[in-house]
């Protein structure tokens, strides 16, 4: 495993808490939330059209065009529910914490974009299995918070739709061959 690969476990183990932690006690706007999933919707459809490209394994493949046909069509129900409750998606919406995890997760995407093979098909869906159970999360926490009905209608549609993606990732994740070799180097046969 690679020094890049090993890196982004490791924020992969951090770094949901720490963004979640700060999402915790910040108020879900309804026009939050419109900003929110038509950005979550754009990368998913980025990130399933690398893993189509990307992707050695067929689970992989399969799983990016996936997402880019759900998170397609859930693009037009946001902005279609968005233009019934009278929000435009805007960035000004975002919370500082909504755009730092939304850097980090473009970042998390550069460096998943340098990777190859094996490699790339295990940290992609390591990536997506937690930034699918993130997203799950935020949205079962603030669902309350929602005003609009048509809203509240998304997210109920939209949280089974990101559990069966998390659930295809984890598929993935298992199906994918280990790591080569940690980036261990193979012991030295010993001379008698």
């Amino acid at each position: 495993m690679t020094l890049i690969a090993r890196g982004i476990a490791f924020a992969l183990a951090v770094a949901p808490g720490l963004a979640y932690a700060a999402k915790a006690d910040e108020k879900m706007t309804d026009a939050r939330l419109v900003a929110l999933l038509h950005h979550v919707n754009q990368d998913e459809i980025a990130a399933g059209k690398l893993a189509q490209q990307k992707g050695q394994s067929v689970d992989i493949k399969a799983y990016g065009k996936q997402l880019v046909t759900d998170h397609s069509s859930s693009d037009q129900e946001v902005m279609a529910a968005a233009k019934k409750a009278g929000i435009s998606p805007s960035d000004s919406a975002l919370t500082a914490s909504d755009k730092e995890m939304m850097r980090v997760d473009k970042n998390k995407m550069e460096q998943i974009k340098r990777m190859s093979g094996a490699e790339f098909d295990r940290t992609f869906a390591q990536v997506l299995v937690q930034d699918h159970q993130h997203m799950i999360s935020l949205l079962r926490d603030h669902e309350g918070d929602l005003q609009s009905p048509e809203l509240k209608t998304l997210v109920d549609n939209t949280i089974p739709v990101l559990e069966k993606h998390k659930d295809l990732a984890r598929k993935a994740l298992r199906n994918a061959p280990p790591p080569a070799n940690l980036g261990r180097t193979p012991n030295p046969p010993t001379r008698r």
